[in-house]
């Protein structure tokens, strides 16, 4: 394993090295999108037709959907905590941010590499789940935000609920996962393609973990703004994340090590790129309007994708170097302290108070539990 692990940093600092030869937005955009519409497609198809379903797979896109509820809750408290709530779009930008999450490209290569191809079928049906959360709630989300920062009355959106099902459906991984689940219901498995095809899948199959770690070197970018709130962020992010595992192991049963590392894995994958479509959509909306007042940081909620990339991936990799000492329950909280600590630590350390000038809330007491919630909406 550490040989495999000392192989995959290799390729991160391959693509750390190569950044110069790959400046231009639109080269790195190729890579993601061969890695999202083609690799990791191919990845998930030959998974799935070489297994054996399990009916309990269908209750994984459920549990998916709550973790992100519960990321969703949990993140007034910790804007709060660390000061970013006075700073009205930032807030509402992590809001949205926070609670996605981007197994795919930052979880997908490494559950295959390590835990093989069953616990990639189950990644995919976890995913599906947090697909529909980010599709559907946190679009609803971004325009009851987009709403109450300008002050409109609630209307009916105009996006539809057709778009939303294209969206889901026509994403090269939700497909991939429909298609290969029609197919093993219809009898159909490995044996039954030709090897030719299976073959081709297969050449494609093997350009994803080189692919994805090379673009997390190309991801990585160095600035002092990161170190005062992004970096701080994605710790507490990742411990937050961590402890809600914990709670879950503690009362229930993983089922062993590879149960236990996967969820690990899982809990810790980079932030999703939807929610900073929809907040693109909204500033659109607004541009055109020709409002002032801007609902999400754009700017900021790019940076803060960029970063959280390669922050899941490294840590990912340090987490399975010590996989079988660190997946019992003690140990999760443990580590998921540190990393709350840590995060609270570099932000106090590297940052001061963000002082904004603050808007009407409406009536309220300003210590009340409403007013707090209120403050995000």
């Amino acid at each position: 394993m550490y040989s495999k692990i000392i192989v995959f940093f290799l390729l991160i600092l391959l693509g750390v090295v190569l950044k110069k030869k790959f400046d231009g937005k639109s080269e790195r955009f190729g890579i993601k999108s061969f890695i999202l519409n083609i690799s990791l497609p191919a990845t998930i198809f030959i998974s799935f037709i070489s297994i054996q379903l399990n009916p309990d797979f269908i209750i994984l896109p459920i549990i998916g959907i709550l973790f992100n509820f519960f990321i969703l809750l949990l993140s007034p408290f910790v804007l709060k905590l660390t000061g970013l709530h006075n700073d009205y779009k930032k807030s509402r930008t992590l809001l949205l941010l926070l609670p996605s999450f981007a197994p795919g490209i930052s979880c997908f290569p490494i559950i295959e590499e390590f835990l093989g191809s069953e616990y990639l079928v189950k990644a995919s049906f976890l995913d599906f789940g947090n697909k529909l959360f980010v599709l559907v709630f946190l679009l609803g989300l971004s325009f009851h935000l987009h709403r109450s920062t300008q002050g409109i009355k609630k209307r009916k959106n105009k996006i539809s609920i057709k778009s939303i099902l294209k969206n889901i459906f026509l994403e090269p991984i939700n497909a991939v996962l429909v298609i290969s689940i029609l197919m093993l219901s219809f009898g159909f498995n490995v044996n039954d393609i030709p090897a030719i095809i299976t073959d081709f899948i297969s050449r494609l199959k093997d350009t994803l973990t080189p692919l994805v770690l090379i673009f997390v070197g190309l991801s990585i970018i160095f600035a002092k703004q990161a170190l005062r709130e992004i970096i701080p962020l994605l710790f507490i992010r990742a411990g937050i994340s961590l402890f809600l595992i914990g709670l879950i192991g503690t009362f229930t049963d993983f089922g062993g090590v590879d149960d236990s590392t996967f969820y690990v894995i899982l809990s810790l994958s980079s932030v999703s790129f939807w929610p900073f479509a929809h907040m693109t959509l909204i500033d659109k909306i607004e541009k055109n309007a020709k409002f002032k007042e801007r609902t999400f940081d754009i700017q900021f909620g790019l940076n803060f994708l960029a970063y959280s990339l390669p922050f899941s991936t490294i840590f990912i990799l340090l987490f399975l170097s010590n996989s079988e000492k660190l997946v019992n329950v003690s140990s999760l909280f443990m580590l998921a302290l540190i990393m709350i600590v840590v995060g609270f630590l570099i932000m106090w350390m590297s940052s001061k108070p963000i002082q904004d000038k603050k808007v009407n809330l409406g009536e309220g007491k300003k210590n009340s539990f409403i007013y707090f919630f209120k403050s995000f909406l």
